[in-house]
């Protein structure tokens, strides 16, 4: 009951803060929101986890800048033990430098809260400045719509689903939801499913472990978040692994991620009430052609013929009929609404993780709101310190706003203050999961 009249709160200082653009949301955004969480100090001093003190503010916990986030002293040893995944791969040591050990000694660095950030932004378009260096009046800027606090490293699945869940409760539409690996990690049950039921469509990037196949169901494969015909070429499914592997380049990798879509399950019917839906092999979408189905042979030389193997126990069901039913639960822990890499993915994903960062940073300048800071919140306790971090993150979406208006050239008047100049930044669709690489000669 405390914890609902706390984000009851909350929400009504945050969306006092946008109320002057609340229509223009309605009208002119796709509902896209970015989730991620970032440390925030708290005034109290912190003291060892495992000592006999306590800090005076028990609510509070160590942030480790590595890994989880979580402090090492209450993580269970067998957890802490555990070996990295597979197929992980460090920077490769210098000749003559020593490797450094897997298990290394993490340095405690904040002690304070992780805060929780639902941050909403239109995907459907960049911040791009129009021919008279003002800003483009149909594209909102990106604004803090929900928070909640909690330990470091701690449910951040719970806490971004009570934002979500509260946000649909108050009238804002779902669009498109990017968060990062603290989020896909975790439970179906608990961020994947739900998230999907309240009508979002999640993009995800994935750990090295968790490139190329990554489920199955009815025969068919899912790679990279993605339902593909189970006789899709084994380089195709394994392009994002030889590029971490660098078997391969970048431009070689853009080709296969492109020629992955003739091999896509089309869907044949919209997702009903529970989530399950009806999906075709690529061949009876006329996207492919395939030997068990002869009446998708002949077709043209522009669209693959899949080889499908040999098997006693005959061809699998996703090839035997026309259409599978797909369970929401089949895949969920990786399925996503776009094809992982592809140039509207990039665009999307990064639009808006690009967008929640920004906000970071926008409302921890300390020439601003200095979120990060302990010194604008000498006040203990988890509720306190959510009530004043509201009203900053208030202040910083009417700061933003203002900014904003101000910036923006109406009816043919100048605007009243100057864009600042943007700096220049990678174009999208030049992405890769190892970075941003130059093109092969």
């Amino acid at each position: 009951m405390r914890e609902h009249r706390l984000a009851l709160f909350t929400e009504f200082v945050l969306d006092a803060s946008v109320r002057p653009l609340r229509g223009l949301m309605n009208e002119l955004s796709d509902g896209s929101l970015a989730v991620d969480a970032t440390p925030i100090r708290t005034f109290a001093r912190g003291r060892k986890s495992n000592g006999p003190e306590l800090s005076t503010d028990p609510d509070a916990g160590w942030y480790v800048r590595e890994g989880d986030h979580r402090d090492p002293d209450t993580v269970p040893v067998a957890e802490a033990m555990r070996p990295a995944g597979k197929g992980k791969k460090g920077p490769k040591p210098m000749k003559g430098q020593r490797k450094k050990p897997l298990l290394k000694k993490k340095a405690k660095y904040l002690f304070g809260y992780d805060a929780a950030f639902a941050v909403t932004r239109d995907a459907r378009h960049d911040g791009v400045l129009l021919e008279d260096n003002t800003p483009n009046p149909d594209v909102l800027p990106a604004l803090v719509l929900g928070v909640a606090l909690d330990k470091p490293g701690q449910r951040p699945a719970y806490n971004g689903l009570k934002i979500l869940s509260r946000l649909r409760e108050r009238g804002y539409k779902p669009g498109y939801l990017a968060g990062d690996l603290a989020y896909n990690n975790s439970e179906p049950s608990q961020w994947q499913l739900p998230v999907r039921a309240l009508g979002y469509k999640p993009v995800y990037d994935y750990r090295v472990d968790q490139l190329g196949q990554q489920a199955g169901a009815h025969g068919a494969i899912m790679v990279e978040g993605t339902w593909y015909c189970p006789s899709m070429p084994q380089p195709l499914i394994d392009a994002t692994k030889d590029l971490c592997d660098e078997r391969i380049d970048r431009e070689t990798w853009l080709q296969r991620i492109e020629a992955r879509k003739p091999y896509r399950l089309m869907p044949k019917e919209h997702e009903d009430a529970d989530g399950y839906q009806r999906m075709m092999c690529p061949a009876e979408a006329g996207k492919a052609q395939c030997p068990i189905k002869p009446r998708t042979l002949g077709r043209g030389i522009h669209l693959p013929l899949v080889d499908p193997e040999p098997s006693p126990a005959g061809p699998l069901k996703v090839c035997r009929q026309r259409s599978v039913t797909l369970a929401p639960t089949s895949g969920a822990k990786h399925w996503q609404a776009l094809e992982y890499g592809d140039e509207e993915w990039q665009k999307v994903y990064f639009r808006l993780r690009n967008s929640v960062e920004g906000f970071n940073g926008y409302a921890k300048n300390p020439l601003g709101e200095g979120i990060e800071a302990a010194g604008s919140r000498r006040i203990r306790g988890i509720a306190a310190q959510t009530i004043l971090l509201a009203f900053q993150l208030a202040h910083a979406n009417r700061r933003k706003i203002k900014e904003w208006v101000e910036t923006l050239a109406l009816n043919g008047q100048r605007p009243r203050k100057r864009t600042h100049h943007r700096r220049r930044t990678k174009p999208l669709g030049r992405w890769t999961p190892t970075g941003y690489l130059a093109p092969t000669s």
